[in-house]
This record gives structure tokens, sequence and C-alpha cells, in this order.
């Protein structure tokens, strides 16, 4: 079955997710795995391939990354991504905190609302579960819906 390439939303949702995860300087063994090994399975393009590849040893400013998702729900998953990388327990004032300290557009009243309303997130609590077991990775391969494919 043929896969579409991932859209231009989704892809700058993919590289504000990178970007969020190199913010700090640090990135854990888990995290790098997990990024590698998307860039390897997803139905990006050769080109968005090579993109995500530079922006791995170049990390991008996540806010103008950020800014370039135009879908709703990828701005909702990137949300979702971001709060569960920022998993402080499971400690969601934390994790906003942590959230806002990295993605400051957040901050703005429209965005805002996106991340507050993440807290709702039906699958929340089985990632949080998935995240503890098996790190950044487990939590990206539960549930389906995660997956990069269209």
């Amino acid at each position: 079955m043929l896969q579409r390439p991932i859209s231009e939303s989704e892809f700058y949702m993919w590289r504000a997710v990178f970007a969020f995860a190199f913010v700090d300087n640090s990135l854990s063994i888990e995290e790098q795995e997990l990024l590698k090994s998307y860039l390897a399975t997803a139905h990006f393009t050769a080109d968005q391939r090579r993109t995500l590849f530079a922006d791995m040893h170049n990390p991008q400013d996540v806010v103008e990354m950020y800014r370039h998702i135009t879908s709703v729900k990828d701005k909702e998953r990137f949300c979702i991504l971001a709060r569960a990388m920022a998993w402080c327990e499971g400690h969601v004032d934390r994790q906003e905190a942590a959230i806002l300290s990295k993605v400051s557009c957040l901050y703005e009243p429209e965005e805002n609302i996106r991340l507050l309303n993440s807290r709702k997130e039906a699958h929340l609590y089985d990632y949080y579960q998935h995240y503890a077991k098996a790190g950044v990775r487990g939590l990206m391969g539960y549930p389906h819906q995660m997956a990069l494919s269209a």
C-alpha cells in the first residue's frame, strides 16, 4: 500500500518535536534512538528526511518550528507529545512549566488553550505508564495513533 508523504504542517510538527527534545542541549539515549528510528521508518520524503537529519546536528528554534504548524490537529499533537516528553512523573503543572519554558509561544491565549486541553487527552495516563516502563520509545509506539504513518 502506497503511503502519502507527511504534510508540510505535520512535518513542522515533527521538526518542533525534535527541536523540543534538543532545547536543553541534552538528549537521552532513548530520545536519540527514538528520533533516529522515526527518521528510518516514517513516510518522510527524501528532502524531509535530510532536513530532520540536519536538525539533529543543528537544532532548530522550537518556537519557530511550532509557528509553521498550520493544522490545529498537528498543534494539538505537538502539545501531547511535548507534555509526554516533559513527563515530570505526571504532575501537569510542572509539565506545563517545563513546556512553557521551552515553547514561549504557548503562552499566547489561543495556543495556551491547546496546551491546557492536552491535559484531557484520553490516552495520557497510558502514555505515562508506557513512558515509565520504556522511556520515550515506548511512549511513541502506543497507542497506534501516535505512529508517523498517514
